[in-house]
């Protein structure tokens, strides 16, 4: 079922002493149909922000689904190397 699908999980919040929302995790399993290599880690952090937007990755699914558009939220930006 995970070969033709694409789970996704993550928090809107890093740290929750101190609300910081500089860092969120998501964990996506599933390789959508061939569209994601899974087994890997990817992390953003040192990217610049325009290129690590939460918005980006969800860009970057609804592409691998099918539904394309121009912007999701205050992006228009993929994630390389998702």
């Amino acid at each position: 079922m995970l070969d033709n699908s694409i789970l996704m999980c993550g928090s809107s919040l890093y740290d929750g002493d101190v609300h910081g929302a500089n860092q969120l995790p998501f964990l996506l399993a599933g390789k959508g149909g061939g569209s994601l290599k899974t087994g890997r880690i990817l992390d953003y952090l040192n990217e610049e922000n325009d290129h690590r937007r939460a918005c980006s990755l969800h860009l970057s699914i609804m592409d691998r689904m099918g539904v394309n558009l121009d912007r999701f939220g205050d992006t228009n930006i993929r994630l390389a190397g998702l």
